[in-house]
């Protein structure tokens, strides 16, 4: 599984920020508004419940949980489900050092959060982020992993109360591995049932498959190469890909090497042609029709308004 995720994010940029470091007391509330980058919560210390709000279904959150909203998605942070709202801009301030601070009195119990954004660059086009759900819950008192991200919260919230030199750096940093152990979180939970790319990284034939497409986006795979550098015959892969991806090997080939060139677009200077042959295709038109199918516009376009 290590490999598969590492290939898929090294192929996004992402970039995790801090915004705010909130201390509250109960009773306390807030409204994040539908954000253009996705956004997540840590819980320091105390508890409060998150809730979607075109879903209303509140989910408690104690310390040590993390929350994401991948996508953004408009939610509330409350001490108790129903509790009165107020919009997060209207209550985020700036300190004197320049740090974010998010503060509710309200005399009662108390609970310390840190506020932050996670952007992907074009998610909408990623194999794996456009499946991920629109609120991702991490919950794993006791546990390895549980003791590596308290370590980390605690370790982001120290740099924002106590700032030193790098501290912009540092918390970057380590919100992008919080970030990042969200994420294989969640693939590692997921159910057997579940048809993704995420839950093929736990069936090793077919992650090896993603694997090589993922390396190798420019060779013209087909099921029975793939099925024959992985064991299988070409039959029964075929058919365990697409139920275990959602898509035969042919449509996320397309897809990984469409998202592939919409960096080569947008970070470079090569032609449109020059992108085309990078990522596997043989002529500028089979690119443009592939990337029309898939992005809803032509190369040309999408880099002028990228």
């Amino acid at each position: 599984m290590a490999d598969a995720l590492t290939d898929i994010l090294k192929s996004i940029r992402m970039e995790g920020s801090v915004f705010s470091r909130a201390a509250l007391t109960a009773p306390w509330g807030v409204e994040s508004g539908k954000t253009s980058s996705g956004m997540f919560h840590a819980v320091v210390n105390g508890s409060a419940w998150v809730t979607l709000v075109d879903d209303r279904s509140p989910i408690r959150l104690e310390r040590g949980d993390v929350v994401m909203m991948p996508f953004g998605d408009n939610h509330l942070m409350t001490s108790e489900p129903g509790s009165e709202t107020l919009p997060i801009a209207e209550l985020n301030t700036v300190d004197q050092f320049g740090r974010g601070r998010l503060i509710v009195d309200g005399g009662g119990a108390p609970t310390s959060l840190i506020c932050g954004t996670v952007s992907f660059d074009n998610g909408s086009a990623h194999p794996v982020l456009s499946m991920l759900p629109r609120l991702i819950h991490i919950r794993e008192h006791g546990g390895r992993m549980a003791s590596a991200v308290e370590t980390m919260i605690g370790l982001i919230a120290d740099e924002m109360d106590h700032p030193g030199a790098g501290t912009e750096t540092v918390v970057a940093r380590l919100t992008d591995a919080l970030v990042v152990f969200v994420l294989r979180h969640y693939v590692e939970t997921l159910s057997d049932s579940e048809s993704s790319w995420l839950a093929a990284l736990r069936d090793p034939p077919i992650r090896e498959a993603l694997g090589l497409i993922h390396r190798s986006p420019e060779r013209a795979w087909t099921a029975a190469a793939l099925s024959a550098l992985v064991g299988m015959s070409r039959s029964a892969f075929f058919q365990r890909f697409r139920q275990t991806v959602g898509e035969t090997p042919a449509q996320y080939l397309t897809r990984w090497r469409i998202h592939l060139a919409t960096r080569l677009l947008r970070e470079g200077e090569i032609l449109v042609a020059g992108v085309a042959h990078q990522v596997g295709y043989t002529t500028e038109a089979a690119f443009s029709n592939a990337f029309k199918r898939v992005m809803g516009i032509r190369p040309g376009a999408y880099r002028r308004a990228a």
